[in-house]
């Protein structure tokens, strides 16, 4: 059964490296991360809310909240989608 705990200890499984490639220590398997998607892994790492990560990335990306949360939306479909 899939917990927020259990999601957690999954998004710590992902090492990322320099280079935007994510590796997930539980698998093997890699990811290639955007800059956007880099800082919105290592803020979920860090237990960051939804609207703190959209608050982080409109002033970074300098793009309009809708812009912003429509990605990040799309970002959590796709890690949740990788980690289960």
């Amino acid at each position: 059964m899939e917990t927020p705990a259990t999601r957690i200890s999954h998004l710590k499984a992902l090492v990322l490296n320099a280079d935007g490639h994510a590796f997930d220590t539980r698998t093997g398997r890699s990811y290639r991360l955007n800059p956007p998607a880099q800082v919105a892994l290592l803020m979920m790492q860090d237990g960051k809310s939804r609207p703190a990560i959209i608050a982080a990335l409109v002033a970074l990306c300098e793009q309009p909240s809708a812009v912003v949360e429509s990605g990040v939306d799309g970002f959590y479909k796709q890690m949740a989608s990788y980690l289960s």
